[in-house]
């Protein structure tokens, strides 16, 4: 192919385009900056979801496909029973988390929980969303009930990847290549949330499971410096803000009490 360049331009190009040539530059380099720039706040989703086995359902696959699970009830037959989040916001300059929009749904229909959360994450569509091993099952069972009921996705759960931009699972960030482990595991020793666990109902369970990825989340930011402060202060924003919104909780009433006795 005959190179027409010199045809085109100039080898010598005239001032005022060289001109706009650096300002363009310039300003590319400037956007870049500004892009991986680390943000002065943000905003997070923490969320947990409790789920049943659909056994109906299951039984009639079960039947129908002569069993190749053998037995094992994968996550499209778990349907949500119960939800609870928060947003976070965490800054540098802050020493702990501004924990607001807290809220745990445990007495409607599914569909009902799925949307409530889907709305929230469509009014805060800068905050990412926050979960422990939501990409193995939480988010696949949400998108799956947006399929079944036609609901429209919120932006977050759009981007298929499992390393989307728009969520971040706990579970994958803190191991690398290590074997998969279990909130509790990872909490034992980190999270007063764990040590008194003991929870025997779906309400208490998904209040406790996301005050301590909430924990974790905090910690999660302090170590890798997106946050000031101390684990403590985080652990005390975190709670406070629960406490706040479910007074009457007997479990957090006795984490409270707990963490205070420690201080």
């Amino acid at each position: 192919m005959t190179d027409q360049t010199s045809e085109l331009l100039p080898v010598e190009q005239p001032v005022d385009l060289r001109q706009k040539t650096n300002t363009l530059g310039e300003e590319a380099a400037l956007f870049l900056a500004d892009r991986s720039a680390a943000s002065p706040r943000q905003r997070v989703i923490v969320c947990d979801f409790e789920f049943l086995y659909d056994m109906d359902a299951f039984k009639r696959y079960q039947v129908a496909e002569d069993d190749p699970t053998q037995g094992f009830v994968r996550w499209p037959f778990h349907r949500v029973v119960a939800g609870a989040w928060c947003v976070l916001t965490i800054s540098l300059d802050m020493d702990r988390p501004v924990v607001t929009n807290v809220e745990a749904i445990t007495d409607q229909p599914g569909e009902d929980i799925v949307g409530a959360f889907f709305a929230l994450c469509s009014a805060f569509q800068d905050a990412r969303i926050i979960s422990w091993g939501g990409e193995a099952k939480d988010f696949l069972c949400l998108k799956r009930a947006a399929m079944e009921r036609g609901m429209v996705l919120p932006p977050q759960l759009r981007d298929p990847a499992p390393f989307a931009r728009t969520r971040l699972d706990l579970s994958s960030a803190v191991r690398s290549l290590g074997h998969y482990v279990h909130l509790p595991e990872f909490c034992e020793d980190i999270s007063l949330a764990v040590r008194h666990g003991a929870w025997d109902h779906v309400e208490t369970q998904v209040v406790a499971d996301f005050c301590t990825i909430a924990q974790v989340a905090w910690r999660y930011f302090f170590v890798t410096g997106a946050a000031s402060g101390t684990p403590e202060a985080g652990d005390d924003g975190v709670l406070a803000a629960l406490s706040e919104r479910f007074p009457y909780d007997a479990w957090l009433e006795r984490l409270t009490g707990s963490l205070h006795q420690t201080a």
